[in-house]
């Protein structure tokens, strides 16, 4: 059942074994799996619930209604713009679909480092195959690459860098290239369209418009959920009580450090907000003589990982090369450039192309609370990340150049070009500055991470917090370090293994 908030005209209180804040990647996943274990599950969605047919792919309506701060929130020091999915289903709705396996050294890395059993490649086999048969994944096809995958694949071959056609999960695509604004055409198989139906079915109770609280607590257990309407028939803010033997806190890596600190639970050992991991994201852009037409088709269709170096025991650095292109507004957003030269860059848009890098980063950030506003975000990229990002910005212009292009813009805030093959003294004699170029980030990481040692992590290896009991945590924000890949599989992958572990030990949690 999906709750139809426009109805909600008083204080509504419900009962359930399990109520889950925030429906995405982890929170969806575990939803399903204890409503089909015979589990009552209450679900908590402070976004609302949109359908397929309100997808109407135009980006001044779609950013505001299904993105967090209507498209994205700025750090502190607007290093970097962080973007998360706010609606049923979370950031898989507007996500690209990328589904890549969590790399083998970096699980034992995990494992070996933060004392966690159970994390390596393995012990999680099971549930990540688990997770990919239910969201339907399969290899992307050499049809299905775009122009603009293409160039990456043409480029990186010409110059022998090691690449792959990736895994997604979509069925049936139909090529529109509209996946940042969610699919209309239901061929996704995100959250919206699999897990949340699913949980639905088998009994769950999804609350969507709910801004979740509090977690209340009692004698040092999690015993419910504390929200407020986003919505009602009158307009009127409800209140909302959830009492549950086990909630699972699923809200993201930056809201669910807002609500264990505004729920004011306890942390021994000061983590709760730190390790802030951003995997952040630039794109170098490129002019070819022919039109590219990048926004059509499936938007990230070859992935080059020939400088993504991972190792057991430092987790390793480097970044992947990823195709990458945005609709009109967001491209004006990050495009180089002002006044006139950014008008006649964009007249260029049909003939762009993008090579997006993704950074396997080390530095860390953290999260500074307030108790009016959401957290800001504090993150400057530290030198060794620093020095990797600029190494990326010449290998993606020597790809383009190799792929065709005719010049290639770095992405600092004023147009940089350069006109030749080699000609990298720019990248080189710029660097990194600060807010410049400007970073985005779409897979935030690692505020509330997993281990072992209670002194140094907020919850265990199964996602329990160390200082609160029956209380879970099940999204991003439980990784120790980047993951280095596109996080969705990783994230639904700990998910299942959290819920299965709740499954597994029933007597102890709801007794």
């Amino acid at each position: 059942m999906i709750l139809d908030t426009a109805t909600v005209d008083s204080n509504v209180a419900l009962e359930s074994d399990v109520c889950v804040i925030g429906s995405g990647a982890g929170g969806a996943v575990v939803a399903r799996e204890l409503a089909e274990a015979g589990r009552s599950v209450v679900v908590l969605e402070d976004g609302s619930y949109v359908r397929s047919g309100d997808f109407v792919q135009r980006e001044e309506i779609i950013y505001p209604r299904i993105y967090r701060e209507s498209g994205t929130t700025a750090s502190a020091e607007y290093a970097v713009l962080v973007s998360q999915g706010r609606l049923v289903g979370g950031s898989t709705v507007p996500g690209f679909c990328l589904c890549v396996r969590p790399p083998r050294a970096i699980l034992a890395h995990w494992a070996r480092s933060f004392d966690l059993p159970g994390i390596g490649y393995e012990g999680l086999y099971p549930h990540l195959r688990k997770v990919e048969k239910q969201i339907g994944v399969r290899r992307i096809t050499p049809e299905q690459v775009n122009p603009n995958s293409g160039k990456l694949l043409f480029g990186s071959e010409q110059l022998g860098y090691r690449g792959y056609l990736p895994f997604h999960n979509r069925s049936g695509c139909l090529d529109s290239g509209y996946c940042a604004l969610g699919c209309t055409y239901d061929r996704k198989g995100d959250m919206l369209t699999t897990y949340v139906p699913a949980a639905s079915k088998a009994g769950a109770v999804v609350v969507p418009d709910c801004e979740a609280r509090q977690i209340v607590t009692q004698n040092g257990r999690a015993i419910g959920v504390d929200g407020l309407f986003n919505r009602s028939r009158t307009g009127t803010r409800y209140p909302l009580k959830v009492r549950a033997k086990v909630v699972v806190l699923a809200a993201g890596a930056i809201n669910s450090p807002r609500i264990w600190r505004a729920s004011r639970l306890p942390d021994p050992a000061d983590e709760v907000g730190r390790n802030l991991r951003l995997q952040p994201h630039v794109a170098v852009s490129a002019l070819y003589p022919e039109s590219i037409t990048a926004w059509r088709g499936i938007p990230q269709g070859y992935v080059v990982d020939e400088f993504l170096r991972l190792d057991e025991r430092s987790a390793g650095h480097g970044y992947l090369l990823i195709p990458t292109f945005a609709f009109p507004v967001a491209a004006a957003s990050v495009l180089p450039g002002y006044g006139a030269q950014h008008r006649e860059l964009m007249t260029l848009y049909p003939r762009l192309g993008a090579i997006g890098i993704f950074l396997h980063d080390h530095t860390r950030g953290r999260l500074e609370f307030s108790d009016d506003a959401p957290p800001t975000v504090v993150y400057r990229l530290g030198s060794m990340d620093s020095e990797q990002l600029v190494e990326a910005m010449v290998h993606a212009s020597e790809v383009s150049f190799a792929a065709g292009a005719e010049k290639v813009f770095l992405p600092y805030n004023d147009i940089v070009t350069i006109g030749r093959r080699g000609a990298y003294q720019a990248i080189h004699e710029r660097g990194i500055r600060a807010n410049d170029p400007l970073f985005i980030s779409y897979q935030p990481q690692g505020t509330l991470r997993m281990g072992g040692n209670p002194r140094q992590s907020v919850v265990d290896g199964a996602g329990e917090a160390h200082a609160v009991r029956n209380l879970f945590v099940a999204d991003a924000s439980v990784f120790p370090t980047s993951v280095a890949v596109p996080p969705q599989l990783a994230v639904m992958t700990l998910a299942t293994r959290t819920a299965q572990h709740i499954v597994a030990n029933a007597e102890q949690y709801f007794r």
